[in-house]
């Protein structure tokens, strides 16, 4: 079995399947799934993703629901940028 290299990243895994876009397209969304984000809370990067849409600071503990793949996504940025 090939080993996944530097330009496959987490995608490497599906092997040749899928095609080239797909699994770009697919390691892109589990690297912004996997970083810590910024607790609304106590405002530490410690936020990971428990499950679909809900996302814990492992710091204060505070659980909130956000978007699948980031706490805050663009449309809820957006809205947030116009209410200032």
């Amino acid at each position: 079995m090939a080993k996944k290299g530097k330009k496959t990243r987490s995608s490497g895994k599906y092997g040749p399947r899928y095609g080239r876009k797909i699994r770009k397209l697919a390691a892109d969304i589990e690297e912004r799934v996997h970083i810590k984000y910024k607790c609304p809370q106590c405002e530490n990067y410690s936020v990971k993703r428990v499950g679909t849409a809900i996302w814990k600071c492992s710091k204060c503990g505070y659980t909130f629901a956000g978007g699948t793949y980031q706490p805050k996504t663009p449309v809820y940025s957006s809205l947030e940028a116009k209410s200032k």
